[in-house]
């Protein structure tokens, strides 16, 4: 059968080469019999992609046609040769001549130029970003081929410029949305050589694109380096391999001992009594005994087998899986735990593929009430600042009263090392080893965390990376702002227990002062610079000007953790006599006053969450924000969002919780939240590992497939955070109970 083979090449008005091919294919046609397919191609800048590059490609190499490359060949290199003639200087003072390499670059590129009909300058311009369909619509990520970059033959680089389209009207802007052209470029240009190409672009851009503003500071261009192994990965390999040693010693050092202790008293007819909790050969007995006839006289294991043992997978998995639990637990904090590192993770991967999106309707996306979860999912770590200071409250109170005084080397001590042991292992492996392994279009959101941790690598030790440098943005291990907070509120925590302790008006009145001034700082600051009451609403999110004065600043963070203190003083003081209080009501009153603590509680958290809608429509339709509004969101909402929740949760320990108590206090919760802290730790680069390899843009819709990718991120985070639970986490615990801890 005989179809037609079209062909059409869309190049963009303003070049010289696009009118010129438009012109010619407007008279030809070219037909062609291709075992019964027709296929027709839309080239955009010379060449295809996505499906229509499959095409392209399918056509010229299993089924060759010399005419018909002859003929293309042909219209792009007359065109563009005599273009280049005409205008080369103008050409190379505007992109080329700027950076020390500028010679090199300019004599590689002009020889691709001209000799268009060799294979490294077809593949050279297949390689190159071009604008998708949809451009218009958002799709601004101008996607070329990495593979096809890396695999021309002479030494090519991917490389990717970046900038911040402001969409509004005018300055007025709301969404700082990134635009991303990928391009391939000859290994003799750099990153200077770009300079003067990245203004020209800006200027046409800002003065004949009304809607959208780009500032020159937020261009910018990174192309891949050839990383080597440094001090910081030669440090994780030595620790991972080492961590890895004494797992399978560990593991292996009771069944060796079992074994060579049969070997050796050469017990054919004998069996071998091992204690399950000390995991050591108590002794040798003859086959027809029985366990009452054994006279036990556990043999004590070596101070090194007790070490080695720490790391056994048997005792690990086992302090994992097990849901024992004790009097006096508080059993509804692990179903909030579990479902508030969901949430969090949730947010993260809406936010980490904003470095790889396309943005098709990505402000009709924001715009959809549902999507407050994630452009507000902020109150999730406030949600685990409450735990934290309620936690630490309730049991330092009940040292307080039990033994008048707390061993405060022990106290910081202990959360020290639980928390920097699994913490170290992260930073070395994200920081400085997985940039190393995971190359792909979109590796930079790596990489620079990875310069990043090259000079700031200390401050994670000393728990002062949200302070120290006080760009928030340079972070070594981005997510980790929350555990150098989490730190230093535990630091100071003592000082309003003790008063607490020691004197309770005191006490509460010192924490409530410090309550308030956190919050007016927090309203002062949102004031003053102008700030929207979410960092999506910042009309300088250029700048991250939220990020740098409001968000991991603990300061403006610790209202849900002084809320907590008082939460957990107040359970400790009173709620023996609020279980005796609810419990002499009838069961209407309690269900009545349970039901209205409830959706009191729930409006408040509702409202903190979706409260922003109106203000985001305001923004992605061009309005300015109403300032107070702001102002009292950002001053009240960490506050309102732990006031809700510390009453719910003495709904559910005196009685009042009912079927939500039930089920977040179900058992299953207790092993998925002994994983929420390396889940926290983990999920952010099994996220950026994904993104960075993608040789597509990261779509937003629909909305079941991010729903799949959401459930597999989670299912891989709780997995790794198993692994680093028992390779590290539950090991430090045993260390401990060996060492100073009884």
């Amino acid at each position: 059968r005989h179809h037609r083979f079209f062909l059409y090449l869309l190049l963009p008005p303003p070049s010289p080469l696009s009118r010129f091919i438009n012109a010619e294919l407007g008279k030809q046609w070219y037909q062609r019999r291709v075992r019964g397919h027709v296929f027709v191609i839309c080239v955009v800048s010379g060449i295809g992609q996505g499906q229509g590059y499959d095409i392209f490609r399918r056509s010229f190499l299993e089924y060759p046609s010399t005419f018909l490359q002859n003929q293309i060949f042909d219209l792009i290199k007359k065109p563009l040769t005599h273009w280049e003639e005409k205008h080369h200087d103008q050409f190379m003072n505007y992109t080329l001549k700027d950076g020390d390499d500028s010679q090199a670059c300019e004599e590689k590129v002009l020889s691709l130029v001209k000799s268009l009909d060799t294979s490294e300058s077809i593949h050279f311009l297949d390689a190159l970003g071009k604008p998708p369909s949809g451009f218009l619509n958002g799709d601004t990520v101008l996607m070329g081929s990495y593979d096809t970059c890396k695999t021309i033959k002479g030494d090519y680089k991917p490389c990717k410029i970046k900038a911040l389209m402001l969409l509004g009207q005018g300055n007025k802007s709301a969404v700082a949305t990134p635009i991303t052209w990928t391009v391939c470029f000859p290994k003799e240009c750099r990153d200077g050589n770009f300079t003067a190409l990245k203004k020209g672009i800006l200027n046409i851009i800002n003065s004949r694109w009304d809607p959208v503003k780009i500032p020159e500071s937020s261009v910018v261009t990174t192309c891949e380096e050839d990383f080597n192994y440094n001090a910081g990965a030669y440090c994780a390999i030595v620790l991972i391999s080492v961590i890895m040693f004494l797992v399978v010693v560990g593991t292996l050092w009771d069944p060796v001992n079992m074994l060579l202790a049969i070997f050796y008293n050469n017990t054919e007819d004998r069996k071998v009594l091992v204690n399950s909790e000390q995991g050591v050969v108590d002794e040798i007995v003859p086959d027809d005994a029985t366990p009452m006839e054994v006279n036990h006289k556990p043999t004590q294991s070596s101070a090194l087998g007790r070490f080695f043992k720490c790391f056994a997978l048997q005792r690990t998995c086992e302090a994992l899986l097990g849901t024992e639990t004790k009097p006096g637990q508080i059993l509804c904090l692990n179903g909030i735990r579990v479902l508030s590192i969901n949430w969090v993770v949730l947010g993260h991967v809406y936010y980490i593929g904003l470095g790889a999106a396309d943005y098709t309707d990505y402000v009709t996306m924001w715009r959809k009430y549902p999507m407050a979860i994630i452009y507000n999912a902020l109150p999730s770590v406030d949600t685990f600042f409450f735990i934290s200071g309620f936690l630490v409250s309730l049991l330092l109170t009940k040292d307080l009263v039990r033994k008048g005084k707390f061993n405060a080397v022990g106290y910081y001590l202990h959360r020290y090392l639980r928390l920097t042991a699994p913490f170290l292992v992260v930073t070395l492996g994200q920081g400085f080893l997985a940039h190393l392994f995971i190359r792909g279009p979109f590796e930079d959101i790596l990489s620079k965390g990875t310069e990043v941790c090259r000079k700031y690598w200390w401050t994670n030790l000393l728990y002062i990376n949200n302070i120290v440098p006080w760009n928030t943005m340079a972070i070594c291990v981005g997510q980790s702002w929350y555990l150098s907070n989490d730190f230093q509120f535990f630091v100071i925590a003592p000082l309003f227990i003790w008063l607490l302790y020691k004197s309770p008006r005191a006490g509460v009145a010192v924490t409530m002062t410090t309550l308030l001034c956190s919050c007016a700082a927090a309203a002062v600051i949102t004031y003053a610079y102008n700030l929207g009451p979410s960092t999506v609403f910042d009309p300088h999110a250029v700048n991250f000007t939220d990020f740098r004065l409001l968000y991991d600043k603990p300061w403006i963070r610790c209202p849900p953790y002084l809320i907590g203190i008082l939460g957990g003083w107040f359970s400790f003081k009173h709620m023996d006599s609020l279980r005796l209080y609810t419990s002499r009501l009838s069961v209407l009153t309690r269900l009545f006053l349970g039901t209205l603590i409830w959706i009191l509680t729930g409006t408040i958290q509702f409202m903190v969450v979706f409260g922003l809608h109106r203000d985001m429509l305001k923004k992605t339709s061009g309005e300015e924000l109403v300032l107070y509004e702001s102002v009292l969101y950002e001053g009240l909402a960490r506050s309102s969002w732990a006031i809700a929740l510390l009453l719910q949760i003495l709904c559910c320990q005196c009685g009042l919780g009912g079927l939500i108590n039930k089920v977040l206090s179900w058992k299953g919760w207790i092993v998925l939240s002994r994983l929420t802290f390396s889940v926290y730790l983990l999920h952010y680069i099994i996220i950026q590992s994904f993104v960075a390899q993608l040789r597509h843009p990261f779509f937003y819709r629909p909305d079941y497939e991010i729903a799949i990718l959401y459930l597999g991120f989670l299912g891989m985070s709780y997995i790794s955070a198993a692994v680093l639970y028992t390779f590290v986490e539950q090991p430090l615990v045993f260390l401990e109970r060996l060492t100073y801890r009884k």
